[in-house]
């Protein structure tokens, strides 16, 4: 509610900007006995964004499902041209199946940079992300990277999508 109202609020302000992404990289579940889903709807304002990412994964091998949201924040130091940083502010995923750990909430975190190239009602966005380096989560994060090969700590993504 607070978030909602926080980007109403912000709407007022001269250089915002909607956007609605996927990861192209997504199309390698093509090759593995396990599928991952990323999009993510943000909001963009002078040189801060607030990005709402949706991830779905699934093991047909191990029987597990996992689901995630959270609120990420990036910052685009340089006027203009396109780099940025971001870190998450909050990361909350969800386990179901046969092999979910026992308690089935995870909390992790993740940090990413990325460039990104803009186009009148189009953008596409190479990016690097770090999935929760340092934290106590490693066993729960670990089984689900054993069970959906995608799930790395390191990936490099490319997302692209349009701009309202």
């Amino acid at each position: 509610m607070v978030i909602a109202i926080a980007m109403l609020a912000m709407s007022s302000i001269h250089a915002y900007q909607w956007q609605v992404g996927v990861d192209l990289r997504c199309v390698d579940s093509f090759f593995y006995p396990s599928v991952r889903l990323d999009g993510e709807f943000s909001y963009r304002f002078s040189e801060v964004r607030v990005t709402v990412p949706l991830r779905y994964a699934h093991s047909d091998t191990h029987e597990l499902d996992f689901a995630e949201t959270g609120l990420i924040v990036s910052v685009y130091p340089f006027d203009g041209l396109g780099f940025y940083a971001g870190v998450s502010l909050l990361r909350l995923g969800y386990a179901w199946g046969l092999e979910a750990p026992s308690d089935p909430f995870i909390l992790f975190s993740e940090a990413m940079i990325g460039w990104t190239f803009s186009f009148p009602w189009f953008f596409i966005e190479p990016r690097i992300s770090i999935t929760d380096a340092f934290s106590s989560e490693k066993g729960r994060l670990g089984a689900i990277r054993e069970a959906i090969p995608q799930y790395s700590t390191v990936r490099i993504s490319l997302i692209a999508g349009c701009a309202f």
